[in-house]
């Protein structure tokens, strides 16, 4: 089984699936009432049919792809029987006395591509899985957390050093630049939890030429590391004073390259450059107060 494949497909497979679920539900609708304000079919039933045996090619050359031959094989079978009814995949069944029907081959695909989702996903415990929910969702609020210690940052260095002030107080195996061999060059991130081996990188952009450098480099390092047993999951910050590049375009090009552990997250806010100069006079201001002090 190449689970890489099956990891990649199941995003589309979800999608036409949530079609076939909401056709039927359009013809629970207009069978006993009730709707809402999402649209409609013109025919539920005929479109319910149609989502299905989209679903079924897309199967067909996802398993073929994933090296699952018997799964593969079964489904032929499977979807011969249902067509073999007398509606065939518009066939429905009403569930007991509720106000509800069941699709046979539509439950069968949702059963199929259930256990697709369980074989490939990474079984973490209920523990870390909510830590690493609170540690994507402080990455996400990074502007807002940046916005609460009063002076924007002018570099990476202070955006680290706010963020890093945070993620210490929430999290006690908090460590600083972890070093992690790669296969082609070794990878130290800014910061990283130990116990949920999620490791962060965080970027500042103040132009739109430096939000593409910062992507760039985030690209290399998800091609130049891979493999650590410790570190396992990746974080990527990108914070940025406009949006000059949408979040859309990230996570896509993330799955286009195929970064699965890599999760790119993008936040604006506001940012400030300090330059030499400005440097120089606060440096020449202290010297000029301090001199005053001593006289």
């Amino acid at each position: 089984m190449d689970k890489e494949v099956v990891k990649y497909a199941l995003g589309g497979i979800d999608k036409i699936l949530s079609k076939a679920k909401r056709a039927l539900q359009e013809v629970e609708m207009e069978a006993f009432g009730g709707g809402d304000d999402l649209g409609s079919y013109e025919s539920p039933t005929d479109a319910m049919a149609f989502h299905l045996e989209e679903l079924y090619d897309h199967l067909l050359v996802v398993l073929e792809a994933a090296l699952m031959e018997k799964t593969r094989t079964d489904l032929i079978a499977r979807w011969a029987e249902f067509k073999k009814d007398e509606n065939g995949l518009r066939n429905t069944k009403r569930f007991g006395d509720f106000d509800h029907f069941d699709s046979p081959p539509l439950e069968y695909i949702g059963r199929l591509v259930s256990a697709l989702r369980m074989t490939v996903s990474n079984q973490i415990s209920g523990e870390d899985a909510w830590n690493l929910a609170r540690l994507e969702g402080m990455l996400e609020d990074t502007s807002n957390l940046v916005l609460g210690r009063g002076e924007p940052p002018a570099n990476e260095a202070e955006l680290q050093k706010i963020m890093h002030d945070y993620l210490r107080a929430c999290f006690p195996d908090f460590v600083l630049n972890p070093k992690i061999g790669g296969t082609i060059k070794s990878f130290i991130p800014d910061c990283g939890i130990r116990d949920i081996n999620a490791a962060i990188e965080f970027k500042i952009a103040h132009t739109k030429e430096e939000a593409v450098k910062a992507y760039s480099g985030i690209v290399e390092d998800t091609a130049g590391y891979k493999g650590s047993k410790d570190w396992t999951r990746f974080f990527a910050v990108i914070y940025q004073a406009k949006p000059f590049l949408p979040k859309s375009h990230l996570r896509s090009d993330m799955q286009r390259i195929k970064a699965a552990t890599w999760t790119p997250i993008l936040v604006n806010g506001e940012t400030t450059r300090k330059s030499r100069l400005q440097k120089t006079k606060r440096k020449e201001t202290k010297v000029v107060k301090t001199s005053r002090g001593i006289q």
